[in-house]
């Protein structure tokens, strides 16, 4: 080591000196780094793993010339000293040595190839070394060739790679010394695309390319060999950033073999490239990386907005709406963007900067140099400014008139979340597809929440103000006034006892009267009474206008009775005919939602016994059916017009008086079930039958005289039986009127109003409450009509 600083000491004044005379500069700084630990595979080899010369042959081959003058090495070549094979030299012509001056030797002593051989890279110049030699020529030699003349000249041993071929023109006719020539021999195998790499005490010869991935030395500092070498230099920068320098220099390197990489976190650059292009790389970033560009450190608060969305902001603004590059490091779960572009102020630099949002202090943290800080000074200035109150957004309370606030939150949420902006898909292996925005544009800016309070049936949205006056928008069309269906409905049975026959479908009536589904003119009672007795008439044959029938059927000519409506001819057929109405319910149903309408009672359909156990007595318990009536109906309204489409089902569950199996008598009670599930499409005021439900009812009927009527055979005499046969045939009538304005609904109720009057006036009773309903109407007159609904008190003319 006393050796190596005495030689660096002579060299350092020596540069001195000459750039005294000459103008020009040297400085030499060497650090004690630790070598690079060894590649296991290319370690170098043992002297004993190095093969022997091969033996001579018979071939008569003219003796190597040593074309630096000196008696050949002979002997020493492939010694255990140098551990190199037998040296030749090319066959060219032997060329003139020049003595350097006060020596008597042409070439390196073996104590100077020892030294010259453990040099480095640092080492090796000519004020070391300064013996020269007259020439260095090689026109087109063997490139393997002048291995080995540069092995038998400077002591170095060398392992030369499979791929290492091609030759080499070296020209240097005037005089120079043994360290040029060893440069030169450099600089010859990187123009061939090779290069030195240290192994232990041997030179691997292989390609520059493959080189970058073993074992090349690494400098760090201001030393670095000015050498055709392939070597890596760490670069401390001070005052420019890494990442900016990288995207500038690059495209300076040896494209073939350089390269070039940042490392943030210390603000380094890693070059390898040969010596000779690192040299040109560190005299241009020593002029780039100057104060003024150094990075900083400062906080700028946000005083009206919040500083995830200024940041958010700035992002967008230098980016451009593009993912700015990974610069690495830990960015704790925050935005993180840098902008290495645009005006730099007054220095006329770069601008460069990394923004850090702080929620906790709603300021920003800026990292950058002078120009960057100023430009997000900026940025900052022109954004965050101060908002009217009723611009600023928030929460938001909006009280729902007429909907359901669970069902609105829960559409708008659905709406929100399909309409937020959202990534682009991605090209493939996580890169975004080429073409395409960082992010698609959603409805609304920015996050939305919407929650519903059931006790006061609002919504709670909180969101910005700009999109509160979407979701209010959406809301003036959804939180409307629902159209209503009042619905008028007769459930019936009619029956063919005692000759009746009757038969429905399904029939709908108009409302400007006439008859529809029968040819026949025959409209006496008798055929209206027994429609099936006749060829071509029907029961469902009459529509909604006026209906005249004869009074007497026995006395056609004795009066006429006129019923004016469906519903009058109903109740008419119920007095005159043998038909059981079963329910006439009336509901009021939503536009879309289902009205339900049930009567009836809970029976016992049978009795469970359970037998006791260990002498327990029997425990019995009745099972229960529901023998009821039920009628559900939805809605839904045309906006447009006066159809109506309904969603119609029909259940009657009753007692059955079919006959059960004997063991079973007396403990089980059967229901018949009948249903009807439909859609009906309608006009407002128009009345559709539903029905031709038949069913046939057997009945039997046994008196007899008790005890006596029990006797086998004899019993006979003191009893009767009577088995009844009917059939019975389900219709059900369907009313709707449109309810669309308040005034629809007054006027509904003053008609349900007048026709309870009607009722108790037609039946010579009074209304003890007429007086008080008339004050709570507060009305006068009773109007005309509400729809197409009208009065069905029967007229009767005379």
């Amino acid at each position: 080591m006393a050796f190596r600083r005495s030689l660096l000491t002579t060299a350092v004044l020596t540069s001195f000196l000459a750039s005294q005379l000459t103008g020009s500069y040297c400085f030499a700084q060497f650090e004690d780094f630790p070598p690079p630990p060894p590649i296991d595979d290319f370690a170098a080899p043992s002297v004993g793993d190095i093969p022997p010369p091969p033996p001579p042959t018979n071939n008569t081959a003219p003796p190597p010339v040593n074309n630096f003058g000196g008696t050949p090495r002979g002997n020493n070549a492939g010694s255990a000293k140098t551990g190199t094979a037998n040296a030749g030299v090319a066959n060219s012509a032997p060329a003139k040595v020049i003595t350097a001056k006060g020596t008597k030797s042409t070439v390196l002593s073996d104590k100077q190839r020892e030294k010259f051989s453990k040099a480095g890279p640092e080492d090796i110049t000519s004020e070391n070394f300064p013996e020269t030699i007259e020439s260095f020529d090689f026109p087109n030699v063997d490139i393997t060739d002048i291995i080995k003349a540069i092995s038998e000249l400077t002591g170095k041993n060398f392992i030369i790679d499979s791929t290492v071929r091609g030759k080499i023109t070296i020209i240097a006719p005037s005089k120079i010394t043994v360290a040029e020539a060893y440069k030169a021999f450099l600089s010859s195998l990187a123009i061939n695309g090779f290069t030195i790499v240290p192994s232990g005490g041997f030179l691997k010869i292989r390609n520059a390319r493959s080189a970058q991935r073993d074992g090349i030395d690494i400098y760090s500092g201001s030393y670095y060999p000015n050498a055709d070498q392939m070597i890596t230099k760490v670069v401390h920068l001070k005052h420019i950033s890494a990442e900016t320098l990288k995207q500038q220099l690059g495209r300076l390197l040896n494209s073939s073999y350089g390269e070039i990489e940042a490392y943030p976190q210390t603000n380094s650059m890693i070059i390898s490239d040969f010596g000779s292009s690192i040299d040109r790389i560190m005299k241009i970033i020593n002029q780039l990386d100057v104060p003024g560009f150094e990075e900083q450190l400062e906080v700028v608060g946000i005083k009206y907005a919040k500083s995830k969305d200024i940041a958010d902001l700035i992002d967008k603004i230098v980016n451009k709406g593009q993912k700015p590059a990974n610069t690495g490091g830990f960015n704790a779960g925050v935005p993180r963007f840098s902008s290495n572009s645009g005006s730099g102020g007054k220095s006329g630099g770069a601008a460069s900067f990394l923004v850090f949002p702080d929620d906790r202090t709603n300021s920003l943290i800026i990292v950058g140099n002078r120009p960057g800080i100023a430009r997000v000074k900026r940025l900052v200035a022109q954004l965050d400014f101060k908002v009217r109150a009723e611009d600023q957004g928030g929460v938001y309370v909006y009280y729902v008139k007429h909907g359901n606030a669970e069902d609105i939150a829960k559409t708008l949420s659905e709406v929100a979340k399909e309409s937020a902006p959202k990534a682009a898909p991605s090209g493939g292996f996580g890169f975004q597809a080429q073409g395409q925005a960082a992010v698609r544009e959603g409805l609304f800016g920015g996050e939305v929440s919407i929650k519903s309070d059931k006790n006061t049936n609002s919504l709670v949205v909180s969101a910005s103000k700009q999109d509160y006056e979407k979701v209010l928008s959406i809301l003036n069309k959804l939180d409307i006034p629902r159209d209503q269906v009042f619905v008028e409905a007769i459930i019936m049975e009619m029956n063919l006892t005692d000759g009746m026959e009757s038969g429905g479908g399904l029939v709908q009536f108009g409302k400007d009267g006439g008859k529809a589904g029968f040819a026949s003119s025959d409209a006496d009672l008798s055929a209206v009474l027994n429609p099936l007795s006749g060829a071509g008439s029907a029961i469902l044959g009459f529509s909604s206008g006026k209906v005249t029938v004869p009074k007497d059927i026995t006395n056609p000519t004795g009066g006429s009775i006129e019923i004016p409506s469906l519903l009058g001819y109903l109740k008419f057929v119920k007095q005159f005919g043998k038909t059981n109405i079963l329910s006439t319910p009336q509901i009021i149903a939503t536009d879309a939602q289902t009205a339900t309408i049930e009567v009836g009672d809970k029976v016992v359909t049978r009795n469970i016994v359970t037998p006791g156990t260990n002498g327990a007595p029997s425990q019995s318990s009745p099972e229960f059916g529901d023998a009821t009536i039920k009628m559900e109906i939805k809605p839904f309204i045309s906006p447009t017009s006066n159809s109506i489409r309904m969603e119609f089902k029909q259940t009657i569950n009753q007692l059955s008086s079919v006959q059960v199996p004997a063991n079973f008598a007396g403990s089980v009670q059967p229901l018949a079930t009948r249903s009807i599930n439909t859609n009906v499409v309608l006009n407002n005021g128009d009345t559709a039958v539903i029905g031709g439900l038949m069913k046939d009812e057997d009945s039997e009927e046994v008196r007899k005289v008790p005890i006596l009527g029990d006797l086998p055979i004899l019993g006979w005499f003191f009893k009767s039986k009577k088995s009844t046969k009917r059939k019975v045939n389900m219709l059900v009538f369907l009313s709707p009127k449109i309810i669309r304005s308040p005034q629809d609904s007054q006027n509904l109720l003053t008609y349900k109003t007048d026709e309870r009057l009607r009722f108790l006036k037609q039946n010579g009773g009074k209304d003890p409450y007429g007086s008080t309903i008339d004050k709570v109407l507060k009305r006068d007159r009773v109007p005309q009509s509400v729809g197409t609904a009208q009065p069905v008190q029967p007229v009767i003319k005379k």
